[in-house]
């Protein structure tokens, strides 16, 4: 619990002013929140967003309507602070099956403290939940916990869809009741997901320019993804004053985890290999289907190759140690000592990420205006008030007056 604790409150210090606590995020705000205040519970529930559903999001946000509207921002940030903490013990509990105590820390951290996306915002909770689910899938046995998780993380998101290809993999090299458990666990929030879709119940309408050609997938997965996910995208922010340097970056981002693969090849560190290739391939496949959708990187769909490349390297450097066959005098311990401080300087780096939640109006302030509107206006049933200005798109939410008078 103590564990938990500090995971949130290192979460919630992570949004600049205003902070998490009196500021909204976009789509929390837009979608989620006025959904809630103007929708009866179980229409807002399963009400899609940009063409899929957000099932626990959703009910977060109809456990947050039922207090003030004022407590909005609070509760918003508080809850998913708590859930990514959560969500960071049950990769740590995971990821130590596998490897010992300090590695599987090392990974809970990187789960906790996710780089690359908006923190204390629920409608960003589907990028860490759905990675916490791939590690219940990598769990041994199935539980509650092992099969829930996921079937969340599908319900939540249509990345959690990503999680079938692991699923069936594992049914079938172990043909075992646990993954076949956890592969009908997944079927409902795929299901969900995908046949309205397909069918044009649902769409997405985000203007976005797809990549169909794979070649120019892979260069991007490898230009850009790959070198982020052991940097992070401070270091490695476009720079036109300093073109060789951003190169050289790239590079180094490159070279991390071919030195660690070779050094586990060279140890023999066949079970570590197995499950980095398991995990390397899971930020190869997220990276495929979000850049290919969108036409370009953007640091939200870092998350989902970042935290498996970041753990597959982890897992690298552990099976150098456990083989404990480096070659020279240098210790077994050096390259798991060594990418975990790497990993400590990068999640340092990128603590406080800035962005355009930056200078977002307060949301004490912004019920207070509404809530005068209201009382002066006695005919007003609603007030739209701004949570955010963008250079071009402005985010609204729509308040209710009963809420606030």
């Amino acid at each position: 619990m103590i564990l938990v604790l500090l995971g949130a409150a290192a979460g919630l210090a992570r949004t600049r002013e205003p902070g998490a606590l009196d500021s909204i995020w976009a789509e929390d705000g837009q979608n989620f929140l006025t959904d809630a205040l103007n929708r009866p519970w179980y229409e807002a529930i399963l009400t899609p967003f940009n063409g899929y559903f957000h099932i626990v999001a959703r009910v977060c946000w109809a456990v947050i309507a039922l207090f003030p509207v004022a407590w909005a921002a609070a509760l918003n940030a508080v809850l998913d602070a708590a859930i990514t903490s959560l969500l960071g013990l049950a990769v740590y509990r995971a990821a130590r099956e596998r490897l010992d105590a300090f590695p599987a820390a090392v990974i809970g951290i990187t789960a906790a403290l996710p780089m690359g996306f908006v923190p204390n915002t629920l409608a960003q909770l589907q990028f860490p939940l759905v990675y916490a689910g791939l590690w219940m899938l990598l769990r041994r046995r199935a539980g509650v916990v092992t099969a829930g998780l996921p079937a969340l993380a599908v319900l939540n998101s249509m990345l959690g869809v990503l999680l079938l290809p692991v699923a069936l993999g594992g049914l079938v090299r172990y043909r075992c009741r646990a993954w076949l458990v956890k592969l009908l666990a997944l079927l409902p929030g795929a299901l969900l997901q995908l046949v309205p879709l397909l069918t044009g119940a649902t769409r997405r309408g985000l203007g976005e320019r797809p990549e169909h050609d794979p070649v120019a997938v892979a260069a991007m997965y490898l230009r850009w993804g790959v070198p982020r996910s052991f940097l992070g995208p401070v270091w490695l922010a476009p720079s036109y004053d300093d073109v060789w340097g951003h190169r050289a970056l790239v590079a180094a981002g490159l070279l991390i985890p071919a030195a660690l693969l070779a050094v586990a090849v060279w140890s023999r560190a066949y079970r570590e290999l197995r499950l980095a290739a398991v995990l390397a391939g899971f930020a190869a496949l997220a990276g495929a289907v979000q850049l290919s959708a969108h036409g370009f990187g953007e640091d939200r769909y870092l998350v989902l190759i970042s935290l498996p490349n970041l753990a597959a390297g982890v897992c690298l450097a552990a099976g150098a140690q456990r083989a404990a066959r480096i070659p020279g005098c240098v210790s077994p311990r050096t390259p798991l000592v060594v990418f975990a401080t790497l990993v400590a300087v990068v999640l340092a780096s990128g603590l406080r990420p800035a962005g355009p939640r930056d200078d977002s109006p307060r949301w004490g302030a912004t019920v207070a205006r509404a809530r005068a509107e209201c009382l002066v206006r006695p005919g007003l049933t609603r007030v739209t008030v701004h949570t955010a200005q963008w250079p071009v798109l402005g985010w609204e939410a729509v308040l209710p007056c009963a809420r606030l008078r």
